[in-house]
C-alpha cells in the first residue's frame, strides 16, 4: 500500500492557489501530500478500496460543493483516517440554531435570536415576537452557508414566510439587526479565523466585505483578548480544527458574535481578489495546517514504532 501523510480533497476553482500552497508547503518539509480532485476521485476511491493507497491525514474542501466527493469521505471515514474538521462534528457545528444555544450555554454574547422550525413542519406560525428582535432584522437559514438565504433588511412577518419558503426543511434564525462601534476610521467587525490552535483576527467590514489583518496594537488589549477568548471557547465547543466566524463590537465594549462556525472557509488571497482574505492571513494558515500534519505524523510514527517494538 502507498501511504500519503495528507490528502486534499478540492473542486472550486478558486482553492487552487490554497491547495497548491499547502501542498507546495508539505514537499518542502517533506511530508507527502495527495491532491484529489474530481479529475482523478473515482481512480482515489478505487484505489483506497482495493487496499492501493492510504492517507495519514484528510482535509475535504469538495463535499460540500460536489456530492460526489460524498462516497470519498465515508470512505475515509470508514478507514479511520485523521480528518482536518472530522465530518460529523462539521455537521453538527453547522447548525446555527444548534450553536446559537451553546453559545448561550457557554456565556458567548449573541445577538437576541428567535429560532423558527422549518416551514414544512410549521408553515403557519401563529405569532412572533418581532418587537425583540427590532426593526430592521436579519433572517438566515440555520444551515446555510456564504449568505445564502440571508435577508439584511427584514420588516415583517410576511418577509419571514417569504424567506421559509426557500429552505423549506430548514430552521430559520431571527436575528436583531447589529450596528458596531467605529474604532477610528474602521467599523468594528471583526472576521476571525481558527486554525489549529491559532488565533488569526481580521478587521472585516459587513458592508463593504473587505478584510484587514488586525494587529494587538489597532485595538484596546481586552478587547483584542476577549476576542482571542471567544475564540478558543468556540473551538472548544465545536471541537473543529479550522473555522472563521464574525464578532462585533457593541456599547459598551460588548462582543457579540454574530455569525457561528463556518468550517468552510473562502481563503482566497487579497492579492488576487479584492473581498479576498490577508494574504499573511492566509499563509499563517497553510503553515499552521502543516505544521499539525506535521506533529501529528511524527506523534503517530513513534506511536506506531513503539506497538512495533513491543511485539518483537
Amino acid at each position: 500500500m502507498q501511504i500519503f501523510d495528507l490528502a486534499l480533497a478540492w473542486c472550486w476553482k478558486y482553492d487552487a492557489d490554497f491547495i497548491f500552497q499547502i501542498d507546495k508547503e508539505c514537499g518542502k518539509r517533506g511530508l507527502f501530500s495527495y491532491l484529489v480532485h474530481p479529475h482523478n476521485l473515482f481512480e482515489t476511491m478505487h484505489k483506497i478500496d482495493s487496499g492501493e493507497l492510504g492517507f495519514k491525514v484528510f482535509f475535504d474542501r469538495a463535499s460540500d460543493q460536489e456530492e460526489e466527493f460524498d462516497g470519498l469521505v465515508d470512505l475515509i471515514k470508514a478507514c479511520q483516517v485523521r480528518m482536518i474538521n472530522d465530518v460529523d462534528k462539521a455537521l453538527w457545528a453547522s447548525d446555527k440554531a444548534t450553536m446559537h444555544l451553546e453559545f448561550l450555554t457557554h456565556g458567548i454574547n449573541v445577538p437576541y435570536t428567535i429560532i423558527l422550525p422549518p416551514y414544512e413542519e410549521n408553515p403557519d406560525l401563529d405569532s412572533i415576537p418581532l418587537e425583540k428582535v427590532g426593526k430592521p432584522f436579519v433572517i438566515k437559514p440555520a444551515c446555510g452557508g456564504c449568505g445564502d438565504g440571508v435577508v439584511l433588511d427584514a420588516q415583517s412577518i410576511k418577509d419571514i414566510q417569504i424567506t421559509r419558503q426557500e429552505y423549506a426543511n430548514d430552521k430559520y434564525l431571527l436575528q436583531e439587526k447589529i450596528i458596531p462601534v467605529q474604532i477610528g476610521k474602521k467599523r468594528a467587525w471583526f472576521r476571525v479565523f481558527y486554525v489549529c490552535g491559532e488565533v488569526l483576527p481580521c478587521w472585516w467590514d459587513d458592508h463593504t466585505r473587505i478584510a484587514d489583518v488586525l494587529s494587538p496594537s489597532q485595538i484596546d488589549e481586552k478587547i483584542y483578548l476577549g476576542i482571542e477568548e471567544i475564540i478558543r471557547k468556540i473551538a472548544s465547543i465545536s471541537k473543529l480544527d479550522i473555522f472563521s466566524t464574525e464578532i462585533a463590537l457593541i456599547p459598551p465594549e460588548k462582543l457579540l458574535v454574530i455569525d457561528h462556525a463556518n468550517d468552510q472557509v473562502d481563503l482566497r488571497k487579497k492579492s488576487s481578489h479584492f473581498d479576498g482574505i490577508p494574504d499573511e492571513v492566509v499563509d499563517r494558515i497553510v503553515f499552521g495546517l502543516v505544521d499539525w500534519v506535521q506533529r501529528y505524523v511524527a506523534r503517530t510514527s513513534i506511536r506506531t514504532e513503539f506497538a512495533r517494538c513491543k511485539k518483537i
